[in-house]
């Protein structure tokens, strides 16, 4: 009886580790909004550090700074490779349109985007066990725009339709005072009539594809259905159509449906749901604010208070919160602003001087990392960038290499997702992996996007007339010199050779940087 008990305890653990090993080796198809690192190179890489095998279309099929992505042509990719994927991670966007800028600027009719929306359904049909997560973004409503990525006109009169639209939102959740009602007439009377017919028109198809993808989320064709408010405010159209597509999807409950302001971060938070349903875990996680504001701050390009985003990243991406766990999976590190105000990053007001609050906040991540706990750092007290002060003492204290994920990147909604999903998924990562993940947001979000960004545009592209959203002759001498300040960030704060580094200006222009590191020999 004892022999048999202990063999019955062996045959048990055996096909424990074995059900883990299968766990691990999971096949995730990813199709993303366009192919941006953040968007594409940075999810694929957080996949495959947990372990994951990701599949993704051939890059000519995925939408770029200058083409369009071809949704019949992905479509047609994943029928294709749908059978080799326990599950999927869908752009709605690029299914639909072709990408995230496509969606802005696309001039399909009706009938062929709901022919696309259609092919959800048949997807479902065919791969029945496959669990399909969906994300999408609601269209944004942007003070201004440059680069080409809105419509022609946008560049010339965004900032109008964005008053117009902020006021028309305020006008049917507060009403307006005399004065607002005189400039919400003077913006009708700038704009020109096609401009903002043509803007509203592409705005009402966003809308109804939104309430189809809500609606297949409701009868069970999707696992999961995560919806983004790109580059919104308080007071916007993008505010106001996302509130309405709250109410159209007040039914679901948290486990199959969520939305909150942001667009990038969505592939990461939507892979990091995947991974955790595929691994049967519900990841424990404590959040932990810095002085101040903490969760009532109200970051700059976004609609609602971080307290309430980063609990929706969260139930997103699979997760729960408790207030005081004995042992969390993950304690997230909030760095919120004292004011509960984002400045810029590129702002001289990010010094590396050291404030009483900054280091409470970093006393307590230390004190959390020199536990053993797992910790990860989300870096939102300036937007766009990293905040020097926190990211210097972190280096003074050995600590960078210490954390389980950080991100301090474009929007706090950005941010948030990437902290989330790479902090969730670094249990699985090895040693390397993992701070391979932090270098590349270090030097990203740290080095260039806080301090080297600007300098590049003051010491190069400035005094030679170069334009900041076409780099063109220029990018040669950008990308040298960025390279040449990043290698010597590498020297002052990271543990590995500077000559691992190259860098590259995926989308020409100065926004974002593409940085790959060579793996070790």
């Amino acid at each position: 009886m004892k022999l048999r008990k202990k063999w019955t305890l062996v045959i048990g653990i055996v096909i424990f580790v074995f059900g883990l090993s299968i766990a691990q080796a999971q096949t995730i198809l990813y199709i993303p909004q366009d192919d941006r690192p953040v968007s594409f190179e940075d999810v694929v890489e957080t996949g495959q550090a947990a372990q994951l095998t990701v599949l993704v279309p051939p890059l000519e099929m995925i939408a770029g700074r200058d083409k369009k992505g071809d949704p019949e042509k992905l479509w047609q990719w994943l029928d294709e490779h749908a059978n080799q994927a326990d599950a999927m991670v869908l752009s709605g966007d690029a299914l639909i349109y072709g990408g995230l800028v496509d969606s802005r600027k696309h001039d399909f009719a009706e009938n062929i985007l709901q022919e696309r929306l259609a092919r959800f359904q048949e997807l479902h049909k065919a791969h029945p066990f496959a669990g399909i997560y969906v994300y999408s973004t609601v269209l944004r409503t942007p003070q201004g725009s440059g680069g080409g990525v809105e419509p022609a006109y946008y560049e010339q009169y965004g900032w109008n339709i964005f008053q117009l639209t902020a006021l028309r939102d305020k006008q049917e959740l507060e009403g307006l005072n005399k004065k607002e009602r005189k400039l919400l007439e003077n913006q009708l009377a700038i704009i020109p009539p096609d401009a903002l017919e043509d803007w509203m028109q592409r705005r009402q198809k966003n809308f109804a594809i939104n309430s189809g993808l809500i609606d297949f989320d409701r009868q069970g064709i999707f696992r999961f259905f995560l919806l983004g408010r790109d580059d919104t405010a308080p007071y916007s159209q993008s505010h106001k159509e996302g509130r309405d597509l709250s109410k159209l999807a007040s039914d679901l409950p948290k486990s199959k449906f969520q939305t909150f302001p942001g667009a990038d971060q969505l592939g990461m938070v939507m892979l990091a749901r995947a991974y955790n349903d595929l691994t049967q875990q519900i990841p424990i996680i404590k959040l932990e604010y810095a002085p101040g504001a903490g969760p009532d701050s109200l970051p700059t390009y976004e609609d609602q208070k971080v307290g309430k985003s980063i609990m929706d990243h969260i139930y997103a991406a699979g997760g729960i919160v408790l207030a005081n766990p004995l042992n969390p999976d993950l304690i997230i590190h909030m760095n919120t602003p004292l004011t509960g105000k984002t400045l810029e990053a590129e702002s001289y007001q990010n010094t590396t001087k050291l404030t009483p609050a900054l280091k409470q906040f970093i006393d307590s991540l230390q004190k959390n990392v020199e536990a053993g706990k797992p910790v990860a750092l989300a870096d939102i007290s300036f937007a766009n960038g990293a905040d020097n002060a926190l990211m210097a003492e972190l280096s003074k204290r050995n600590l960078l290499d210490k954390l389980q994920a950080y991100s301090g990147w474009n929007t706090a909604g950005n941010t948030m997702g990437y902290t989330v999903g790479q902090g969730m998924m670094a249990q699985a990562m090895d040693d390397q992996a993992r701070k391979h993940l932090l270098a590349v947001r270090y030097l990203d979000d740290w080095a260039y996007q806080a301090n080297i960004r600007r300098k590049l545009g003051e010491n190069v592209l400035y005094p030679n007339q170069g334009n900041w959203f076409y780099l063109n002759d220029l990018k040669p001498s950008l990308i040298a010199e960025a390279e040449k300040q990043e290698k010597q960030f590498i020297t002052e704060h990271l543990w590995f050779s500077p000559d691992r580094l190259t860098v590259d200006f995926p989308w020409n222009r100065m926004f974002e940087i593409d940085v790959k590191l060579t793996e070790t020999k």
